[in-house]
């Protein structure tokens, strides 16, 4: 009852931002091809800006973006920016209307975009900073051992939260120091519209 609660207060702010609905595609994170689609981001340090969400970052070298992917999902924020890295590694960037508690959302969102049985809290929280901008960092394994890796970052600017979620699905505990460094690296190169 509580997840579907938590999906249908997503599906809600996804109509409110995106205005439509989307079609019925998995998470990005936990299907997407590790292959590039044509017209990515090459492989080479590159500076990627959101169409959608006026947001601007220094991709990693390796790292790809494809902008205003659907994402319908049960629980879906509506289009995302998508981000691929090294094997077994994504990220994806969306905006919603400021909710009354980011990181409760960026708590919520995350178990619904890892489709896997996780913590009810996170195993983490800190601040940080996107864009020079305060923010909150979210960290969980889904399920707790042995499971995914999802990193998620939440800032508020006015009436929108940007939410920046990462994805290791290998179930590889040894990877996660790396993982938490190449999430920091992105969050980092992240600029912000004035």
């Amino acid at each position: 009852m509580k997840g579907q609660t938590i999906a249908a207060i997503s599906l809600t702010l996804a109509g409110v931002l995106a205005g439509c609905s989307s079609s019925l595609a998995d998470s990005p994170g936990a299907s997407a091809p590790r292959s590039r689609a044509p017209g990515a981001i090459a492989t080479a340090a590159h500076v990627f800006t959101s169409p959608l969400y006026g947001y601007t970052v220094a991709l990693p070298a390796d790292w790809s973006a494809q902008p205003g992917e659907r994402w319908g999902a049960r629980g879906a924020p509506g289009p995302v920016d998508v981000f691929r890295g090294l094997p077994n590694v994504a990220a994806w960037a969306f905006a919603v209307p400021r909710p009354a508690s980011p990181a409760a959302y960026a708590t919520a969102i995350t178990r619904t975009a890892a489709q896997l049985p996780c913590p009810a809290a996170p195993q983490t929280s800190q601040a940080v900073t996107i864009g020079g901008v305060p923010a909150r960092l979210i960290g969980m394994r889904c399920p707790p051992h042995g499971g995914a890796l999802m990193l998620t970052a939440v800032t508020t600017r006015g009436q929108s939260t940007l939410v920046i979620t990462f994805e290791d699905y290998s179930g590889t505990s040894s990877a996660e120091q790396a993982d938490r460094a190449a999430f920091r690296e992105f969050l980092a190169g992240i600029r912000l519209r004035a």
